[in-house]
């Protein structure tokens, strides 16, 4: 009698399981959709799933608690994109209800739960950053220490899964310390670079890890301008710093003129960002590389890959270009008559022969597909 009973009782717990999972499953279909309506019905999904998994036995069965954890993270996830300040709060409270229960699983049974523990630390970072009050900026910072840790306990398991964590958690540890107040630039150059040394052989071939680099990248480029904006700067240290920035911009703007190749275009959003910060530290710093830099990254005729129909970054080129006319001819009054004269008459000769190639390959973009050129920032 006790073993029918048993059994019955399994046998409901497995049907409610099945229900809850019903619901998830419906929640992330709504989460895919991502509309308002789409995510508030997707939190409901999840509230039926929670309440379900609520009511079974989770101390006999770690993989009930499993599947009330997925439940908790989820509807964290829906109210993060719903994202107004209660629903905010309320997705942290869900993110800590997951964590609650994950530290409760046996890490040791399956590397499912460490790879979920480190997700729910990632989301609440990621949530931590979007509700950006006072602290949370901090906090998220500890968040993604957290999902760090969690993700290098994952490598033996499944080291290509561990290390898109593990680059993810150090990139978006950079970008919450490169945004505290004030930011911690040192802290977020050395998080982007342990990131960036895990892309480094899969950024090429996988795009959720070119991704991470390229928005590693970017955040290195705003700690490195934050370090050239300090006072106190030997030259030694200001160039060091600039050769940094420019070979980090150059070697990104190699990997989207590699991506572009092969046809993927999700990235060029990415890419614009970083070219926008090369032409500013070309222009300002490193003139005699610039048109150089304009050319290899917009001129399909110096390189493969080249992003020659990207009116946004032709008007970022097109800024850059017209500072260093307008800086060159007002230093020329001055160095009439002396050595550097003909050496600056060279340099302008140059910029203006790249200003009208540049002006040749937008005409044939705007006839091809006309666009109004955007404001040059």
């Amino acid at each position: 009698m006790l073993k029918q009973r048993s059994l019955e009782a399994l046998a409901a717990a497995q049907q409610r399981d099945a229900q809850a999972n019903a619901h998830l499953l419906r929640g992330l279909e709504l989460l895919e959709e991502s509309s308002t309506a789409s995510l508030r019905e997707a939190v409901q999904c999840f509230d039926n799933t929670i309440a379900l998994r609520c009511e079974l036995p989770l101390a006999e069965n770690c993989w009930f608690r499993y599947g009330l954890i997925a439940g908790w993270m989820n509807r964290g996830d829906a109210l993060t994109r719903l994202g107004s300040a209660d629903e905010l709060c309320e997705a942290l409270r869900c993110y800590d209800e997951a964590l609650s229960h994950l530290r409760e699983l046996p890490m040791h049974e399956s590397p499912l739960f460490i790879k979920r523990l480190a997700i729910a630390w990632l989301n609440r970072g990621f949530t931590l950053m979007k509700q950006a009050a006072p602290g949370s900026m901090t906090l998220a910072v500890e968040s993604f220490q957290e999902a760090s840790a969690a993700a290098r306990n994952f490598f033996s398991a499944n080291p290509v899964e561990a290390t898109v964590l593990l680059a993810g958690a150090w990139m978006n540890h950079g970008n919450a310390s490169i945004r505290l107040s004030p930011p911690d630039a040192e802290k977020a150059s050395r998080s982007v670079k342990e990131s960036l040394k895990l892309c480094r052989d899969t950024e090429r071939s996988v795009a959720v890890v070119a991704e991470i680099a390229f928005k590693a990248r970017h955040i290195l480029c705003q700690a490195l301008a934050h370090q050239l904006a300090q006072s106190g700067l030997t030259a030694v240290q200001r160039d060091a710093l600039l050769t940094e920035a420019s070979d980090i911009v150059d070697d990104g703007m190699a990997l989207a003129r590699d991506w572009e190749v092969r046809g993927a275009v999700q990235f060029r959003p990415l890419a614009t960002d970083l070219f926008r910060f090369g032409c500013r530290v070309y222009q300002a710093h490193q003139p005699h590389f610039l048109t150089e830099f304009l050319l290899e990254n917009l001129d399909p005729a110096q390189s493969d890959g080249a992003l020659a129909d990207n009116l946004s970054m032709h008007a970022s080129a097109l800024d850059a270009l017209w500072r260093s006319l307008g800086k060159f001819q007002r230093e020329g009054f001055k160095a009439i008559n002396t050595p550097q004269y003909e050496q600056m008459l060279d340099s302008l000769r140059e910029l203006r022969v790249t200003e009208e190639r540049l002006a040749a390959l937008r005409q044939g973009v705007t006839q091809s597909c006309p666009k109004t050129l955007p404001p040059a920032t």
